[in-house]
């Protein structure tokens, strides 16, 4: 009866697991065309607009430095590592100001 529970258990626990890890990692590079609440929109080098969601725990930096989300102005140069189902569905892991590219 033990094992019989046991395998249960692990039946219902694996599927969920399974899709935690489904997602696939992003770099979106580009500029801040808009930032509104917890999402950034970046426009990429294609002139794509790209939407990503930002939470608590996602860590932005200018310089190695962390600053806060309204630092996030129009035309900054970014980028953003993401994961998610698809780019246009997915949550930005780590945000990084750069200086814009052409002035490196």
């Amino acid at each position: 009866m033990r094992q019989v529970l046991i395998i249960a258990v692990l039946a219902m626990v694996a599927p969920g697991s399974a899709s935690t890890f489904a997602h696939d990692e992003f770099r979106i590079i580009g500029t801040v065309a808009r930032h509104q609440n917890s999402t950034l929109q970046v426009k990429n080098r294609e002139g794509k607009t790209i939407s990503v969601r930002l939470d608590k725990q996602t860590v932005i930096t200018r310089d190695k430095k962390k600053i806060p989300p309204a630092e996030l102005k129009t035309g900054l140069s970014v980028v953003v590592d993401a994961y998610g189902d698809t780019e246009d569905d997915s949550l930005a892991i780590e945000i990084r100001v750069v200086p814009p590219i052409g002035a490196r």
